[in-house]
């Protein structure tokens, strides 16, 4: 479809269907939204682990023993790397995917 008719096309639909990725780089897919392993979307994971999916993960620290050494928060973590063991509570910390995402290294969309 050619930038004109394309513009025109959004005009009647809406800028959704960009959004949604209906005509990038020609197969119409959303990788990151589309493909994450969802069988990872509730799973802990610990330290040492190879990451399975590429994303934004919830880091959830001990507190067990009332440590307070750090805040819930959120990480980014590369598929195929390990996860890390933390400073504070070593190997009692845990990673819950909050949000798939693919790395742009990996995307067909850029070049690298």
């Amino acid at each position: 479809m050619n930038k004109a008719r394309r513009r025109e096309f959004l005009k009647t639909v809406g800028t959704a269907a960009l959004g949604a990725g209906c005509f990038t780089a020609g197969n119409g897919r959303l990788r990151a939204q589309e493909e994450p392993n969802i069988l990872n979307k509730g799973k802990e994971f610990k330290p040492g682990e190879k990451v399975e999916t590429s994303g934004v993960y919830n880091v959830l620290h001990d507190r067990l023993d009332g440590d307070t050494h750090a805040e819930h928060h959120r990480v980014t973590a590369i598929v195929g790397t390990i996860f890390p063991h933390c400073k504070g509570c070593r190997e009692w910390v845990r990673f819950r995917l909050h949000m798939a995402a693919e790395p742009i290294a990996t995307d067909p969309h850029f070049t690298p």
